[in-house]
């Protein structure tokens, strides 16, 4: 199980850098390198992956290189880990609430020296992280990363430029207690339902959360949205490769194709699997009225439906009848006026 967990992290969480915003195609002017410690688990992968006693403190450390001919400055962060909608383990939560199941968020245990670092032209930096273990046993994972960004150039912004290359990587730390074997089983939960707006766009959106200190990786994700009594989805939503991080809450929304709420009772049906660890959602919701008609009117993109009601029919058989009683009355007149 535990190479299973290990080829997971590594696809979904190795280093890379991420492009914030790009003006021009150019070359990344740093790089990162994680200092491999002596606790590693596995010696062959490029993030951290330890073992640390616990109460045991330790220094990580984290050589940046500058590889332009200008001077740069990197913002270093310590995040826990996450997952976002589509099913990724992310490290650039700054501003993460942890969920109430995560014991030790990364965030806290972890601490950077020095935060903003200045680096020289065609020179490096070393930043050290201490990192401290809980004095309490623990099972299972405390998954975390660290975050570096490139500020932006000071002179740019006061000339005004309002595009700029922003580049950023992210370094994840997988954290386990020295010794503790202990099998950890992932839990899977649904948090909420919530029909309405997504991103200016109608939708429900679905909140979960996994509250086992451990990844859930490979899932076949799939929601689908019902009308009550109907056998047949309205809407639906599968995402393969789904992966979560521990302890983490996330959601999973399902867009409902720019066409427009309607009041109403619905049902709500979800899977998650992976071979070994399946589970089925099934909750009811409603829209009322009131919500569907605001959101239809703040909502982008709005399809319109074809105009289905009852009146429609009879009052165009009705003008059809008085269209031939005229025109037969017009006939009528004019053969009678030429005899």
């Amino acid at each position: 199980m535990k190479f299973k967990l290990n080829f997971i992290l590594f696809l979904t969480i190795l280093f890379m850098p991420s492009f914030v915003t790009e003006a021009n195609e150019s070359v990344v002017p740093y790089s990162i390198e994680a200092v491999i410690p002596n606790n590693q688990v596995d010696q062959g992968s490029t993030y951290f992956d330890i073992e640390m006693e616990k109460g045991e403190t330790q220094k990580l450390e984290v050589v940046v290189y500058n590889s332009s001919d200008e001077p740069i400055t990197i913002e270093a962060q310590a995040n826990s880990a996450t997952t976002n909608s589509n099913g990724l383990i992310i490290y650039d939560a700054v501003d993460l609430v942890p969920h109430d199941s995560m014991s030790h968020p990364f965030a806290e245990i972890a601490t950077i020296a020095e935060y903003k670092i200045e680096i020289e032209p065609q020179s490096q930096e070393t930043v050290t992280i201490t990192v401290e273990a809980p004095d309490e046993s623990f099972d299972g994972l405390i998954l975390g990363g660290l975050y570096f960004s490139q500020e932006a150039d000071e002179s740019e912004e006061d000339s005004g430029v309002q595009i700029q290359n922003q580049y950023s990587y992210a370094l994840a730390v997988q954290i386990r207690e020295a010794g503790n074997d202990n099998d950890v089983e992932p839990e899977l939960d649904l948090l909420s339902l919530e029909a309405g707006l997504i991103n200016h766009r109608t939708g429900l959106q679905t909140s979960f959360v996994n509250t086992a200190p451990t990844i859930i990786g490979g899932l076949e994700f799939t929601g689908d949205v019902y009308a009550e009594g109907s056998e047949e989805p309205l809407y639906t939503r599968t995402v393969k490769d789904f992966n979560i991080a521990p302890n983490s809450e996330f959601n999973f929304p399902v867009m409902f194709e720019n066409q427009g709420l309607e009041a109403g009772d619905y049902v709500f049906k979800g899977t998650a699997s992976n071979g070994d660890h399946e589970w089925s959602f099934e909750e009811m919701f409603t829209i009322e009225a009131e919500a569907a008609e605001e959101a239809n009117d703040e909502a982008v993109e709005i399809e319109e439906e074809e105009i289905e009601n009852e009146w429609m029919m009879p009052v165009l058989i009705g003008l059809g009848v008085l269209v031939v009683l005229l025109l037969v009355t017009i006939i009528y007149l004019l053969v009678k006026r030429r005899k």
